[in-house]
Order: C-alpha cells, then sequence, then structure tokens
C-alpha cells in the first residue's frame, strides 16, 4: 500500500476525469525493476480512499527486449477488495495475475485516451 506524498510522488490530470496519483515504491535491483503504485482517489467522510490502487512492477527494456509491466497487487476501498498476485514469497495465484494483468492493459490504455498529464512532482 502506497503513502500519498510520498518521497517519489507525481500527480497527473486529465480534463474530466479522475487525477492519478503515481508513486515509486522500494525497487528489484537484481531485475532492474521498479515498483509503483498508481492510484485514483476520492474523499469521504475526511478519509481518501483507493478507487482503485495498483501496484506494478516495471521492467524496463534490456539485452534488446521490451520493457513490460506486471501487476502485483489491486485494492479500492469501497467496496473493500485487497489482492496480491503473489500471496508470499513463493507462491503466484495464477488466474489473479492474469485478470490483474488484463485490467492493468485496459486501465493504461484509458489513461492514455483521456489524455492524462503530469502536473506536479513531488506532493
Amino acid at each position: 500500500m502506497a503513502l500519498l506524498g510520498g518521497p517519489l510522488a507525481h500527480r497527473l490530470q486529465a480534463t474530466g476525469f479522475m487525477d492519478l496519483v503515481v508513486e515509486v515504491l522500494p525497487q528489484f535491483p537484481e531485475t532492474g525493476a521498479m515498483v509503483l503504485s498508481l492510484a485514483h482517489y476520492f474523499e469521504q467522510n475526511g478519509a481518501l480512499c483507493q478507487d482503485p490502487e495498483m501496484e506494478v512492477r516495471v521492467f524496463p527494456p534490456r539485452d534488446g527486449r521490451p520493457g513490460h509491466v506486471e501487476a502485483l497487487s489491486f485494492q479500492q476501498a469501497i467496496p473493500p477488495i485487497y489482492q496480491r498476485v503473489y500471496p508470499e514469497p513463493g507462491k503466484v495465484v495464477p488466474r489473479l495475475k492474469r485478470d490483474l494483468n488484463s485490467f492493468l492493459t485496459t486501465w493504461l490504455r484509458n489513461l492514455k485516451q483521456q489524455g492524462h498529464r503530469l502536473v506536479a512532482e513531488q506532493i
């Protein structure tokens, strides 16, 4: 789970759509991958609620191979959902991995089509 306003947080906006908050989380130096939290938030009763938040691992292009993104977790506040692709070291939930990667592909495509642009760094 990310903490809004972390040391490397960015806000992206698109007219008529919820802001997207992107936070850089601890990295995986052995793979060259970076972990990001991607989240939309809304406020209810004074609390920020995820709608949704995903943690994703980003693999940069390497050795002539294209980069790619992998879903690690999904959560939302209402209704409360929390799912992890890798619930513990050495374990993976294959169906959840496929489902969340499919959702992530659609969400990223939608964000791009909506025109989200960086408006604030280190929020």
